[in-house]
């Protein structure tokens, strides 16, 4: 398609008006690329973890029943390893919808009655989240010098590692909501 072809397709489909705003489009379209590229990015942290723990396990196995000779502190770091994957997977989980969702209601209403519903469980979701991740932030500053059993790992860390899995969620909730909201002001859709 041409250069002139797409400028007429636009100014028939109405982008050109100067009255429908292409900025806020834009600014949404960056938002949604940062919130993409910040969960990417703790998505393959926490598939990295995984891997070392799955090699940590099967290591630990090995020596176990083989060599009788077991690896040290294997348990302890396989539950401090799990707050990593678990709560650096929580806002891919979100933008790709694999969380459990029942919507065989919802799914029937019309479009602008469902996305309120989404704006307003988004935000009572929101409102959550927020809480959770400054509780966390808080609980990791009374953690101290607290440590692990058996290797001695400060425990701080992994309430921070939290906390920032439940802030970036937290924001794929933004970003769902936005998306509701844009659902809602659109005038074609019913």
């Amino acid at each position: 398609m041409s250069s002139n072809a797409k400028e007429v397709e636009k100014e028939l489909s109405g982008s050109l008006d100067p009255n429908n705003s292409t900025s806020s489009e834009n600014k949404t379209n960056k938002i949604e690329a940062f919130v993409h590229s910040l969960n990417n990015v703790t998505h393959r942290v926490s598939m990295l973890v995984l891997f070392l723990m799955m090699f940590l396990t099967t290591s630990d196995v090995i020596g176990r029943y083989f060599f009788y000779k077991p690896i040290t502190g294997t348990y302890e770091l396989t539950g401090l390893a799990m707050v990593i994957v678990i709560f650096l997977s929580l806002g891919k989980t979100q933008l790709k919808k694999e969380h459990i969702s029942i919507d065989f209601l919802t799914s029937k209403l019309p479009v602008k009655l469902e996305s309120t519903l989404n704006v307003i469980t988004s935000l009572i979701m929101l409102v959550l989240l927020s809480l959770t991740s400054w509780q966390l932030f808080e609980y990791s500053r009374r953690f101290g010098n607290q440590t692990s059993g058996d290797l001695g790992i400060p425990m701080n860390i992994f309430a921070i590692v939290a906390a920032i899995g439940v802030l970036f969620y937290a924001l794929t909730i933004v970003l769902t909501m936005w998306n509701s909201v844009m659902k809602v002001v659109r005038k074609n859709e019913s």
